[in-house]
């Protein structure tokens, strides 16, 4: 069963690359809303996932909504900012932590009612809703920052890497998923008293997926003729002169994409 567990992992990451590249792909038509909504619609069945949804693979015992969707979101956001800019790359950040702490807010109130049980034994799970809702809080404050990071990262790379994308994307995937990994595992554990094998398992799930999407949108952004500002010669601490972060400064010259 871990293999086929492994087939449907690997089959799971193709159908959500593929589907949001294509989203992204087709922005000019659909509008990026499209794109920035699907990207935001996922994140509660994310949470829920890397809660309570856990399969067993060769390498260890893995979510399939952190190492599958979540990895996915992260790199689709780092697309997002190389296609667009980091004020395009604000809108899901800020939409997701403005509808969390929303959520939160809701479920302290809706705790308040008096409920009626239309169903026999089916009632609201109002503790459940709590508890993903303060999940769903931390996960999207972690992905604040792993984009903080993410955006100077890749923009510290192109300096070594600028005609090697996915070389780019794979470094920066590696590091921004273990940073999140160790932050949202604490979470876990403190909240469900996840033992350590879910964060190894998880990790390693992770640096899979890494490689996955970075081969996966090199291979897009090639095909579809992708061509790169050159990177400025300001410092990286730029970024955030429009705060909370803004597109680094670049020069006007094209830069054509090599895949290594």
């Amino acid at each position: 069963m871990p293999n086929a567990n492994l087939m449907l992992f690997l089959a799971e990451a193709l159908v959500y690359v593929a589907s949001m590249i294509g989203l992204l792909h087709l922005r000019a038509r659909l509008g990026l809303g499209v794109f920035v909504a699907a990207l935001g619609v996922m994140h509660f069945i994310e949470t829920y996932l890397a809660a309570v949804f856990y399969v067993q693979l060769p390498f260890g015992v893995i979510s399939p909504g952190s190492a599958v969707l979540f990895s996915g979101k992260l790199m689709m956001i780092l697309l997002l900012y190389v296609k667009e800019d980091a004020a395009t790359v604000r809108q899901p950040i800020y939409g997701l932590l403005a509808g969390n702490f929303l959520t939160v807010a809701l479920s302290l109130l809706l705790r308040r009612h008096d409920t009626v049980a239309i169903v026999p034994g089916r009632v609201a799970d109002i503790a459940f809703i709590d508890e993903m809702g303060w999940l769903m809080v931390w996960g999207t404050t972690l992905l604040y920052f792993d984009s903080l990071i993410i955006i100077l990262l890749y923009e510290k790379l192109g300096r070594w890497f600028r005609r090697f994308v996915t070389i780019r994307f794979l470094i920066c995937g590696v590091v921004v998923l273990t940073f999140d990994q160790l932050g949202f595992y604490a979470a876990l554990h403190f909240v469900n008293g996840a033992p350590t094998d879910v964060f190894w398992g998880g990790w390693m799930a992770k640096m899979l997926a890494a490689p996955f999407y970075a081969i996966a949108i090199g291979f897009y952004l090639n095909a579809s003729r992708h061509t790169f500002l050159a990177i400025s010669d300001r410092p990286l601490g730029d970024i955030f002169n429009d705060p909370p972060f803004a597109s680094a400064t670049r020069i006007c010259c094209r830069v054509p994409v090599t895949i290594p």
